[in-house]
This record gives structure tokens, sequence and C-alpha cells, in this order.
């Protein structure tokens, strides 16, 4: 019965001993506040506007804004509804994840960032940017762009939201446009 009582009375101490040496090893440091985002909102739209003009409509899976760096992350896939100066639909950007800066409404799309013009128009790319001041949809990175007849692979693009008037540096690609070969 001494036996027993020893060895309860070893185990409570070295359980007691135990839990404060847990306590000691735990950090003390407290994390910078600017960590956590101060709203999150799952399922959830986001507006970017111009001048009181609705320039787009950002779905997402989750958002976490951080008031701080003034950014909205988007996170869990993405839709984007962009819509011309008249207030009419004119293309859909999907992407993987992204993040809008509240101080200028622009927009970074990140990871499998697809833009499907309402004309049928495609442009893919790993990191599309919108641009809310110049009203454009700019890529520093490789893109694809594909029309009905066309099919062009640059190394960065800059265009408007419709994908109607645009640029690509170092163009390449094919053709399925009949072209006369006689004069």
């Amino acid at each position: 019965m001494k036996n027993r009582i020893l060895i309860l009375l070893l185990i409570l101490l070295s359980l007691l001993f135990g839990c404060s040496k847990l306590e000691e090893d735990q950090p003390t440091n407290t994390p910078n506040k600017s960590t956590y985002p101060d709203q999150e909102l799952w399922k959830s739209k986001i507006s970017i506007t111009n001048e009181g003009r609705r320039i787009a409509n950002v779905w997402a899976g989750y958002i976490a804004v951080y008031s701080e760096k003034k950014i909205a992350d988007l996170k869990d896939s993405i839709h984007v509804d962009f819509y011309d100066r008249e207030g009419k639909h004119n293309s859909v950007l999907t992407a993987d994840s992204g993040v809008v800066y509240s101080e200028t409404n622009d927009l970074k799309a990140m990871g499998h960032v697809v833009v499907v013009s309402d004309s049928g128009i495609i442009l893919q790319s790993d990191q599309l940017s919108w641009d809310n001041q110049r009203q454009k949809i700019v890529s520093d990175v490789p893109v694809r762009f594909t029309t009905s007849e066309d099919t062009l692979i640059g190394d960065s693009f800059v265009s408007d939201p419709d994908l109607k008037n645009y640029e690509i540096r170092n163009a390449r690609g094919y053709s399925r446009r009949k072209i006369p070969m006689q004069k």
C-alpha cells in the first residue's frame, strides 16, 4: 500500500513540475497586430469603383481585410465581373487568389488566371493586374491570348477590360485564318 501511495505521489509531483516546465518553455512574445486581419469574410463580394462608377465586382471564397496594410487578401478562388463605362458587363476573370489595394482599387490576380470577354476572347496567365487609374488589364509575365482565329503567346500584356485593344510584347503564335497565296 505504501508503494502505491509513493508511486501516486511521484506521478503527481512529476505532472506538476512537468506542467510548470512546459509553461516556461512557451514563448512570451505577443504576435504583431498587423499579422491578423481586421475583418474576415467568407463567400463575399467587393465592389471596385472609379469616380462612383462600378468597374468590377469581385467574389472570393475567403477575404481577409487588413486596414493597416490597406489591402484585402482574396483566397479560395476568385471571380471578377468587369463593366464598361456605360455599366455593361464586358468580361470575367477567374483565379486562385488575389489582392485588392484599397487606396487605389487596383487588383492583382494570381494562379491559373483566365479572363474571358463577352465576345469570346480568352486571356490566360499566371498573374494579371487591374490598374484602376489607367482602366487596363496588365501582365508582366507570359500570357496566352486566344480568339476564334488566332492564338498568340507573349511575354507581357496590356489591354482594356473587354480585350479589344491590346498590346502583347514579343508575340508569337499561329492563326487559322485563310491567307491568299496569290497576288
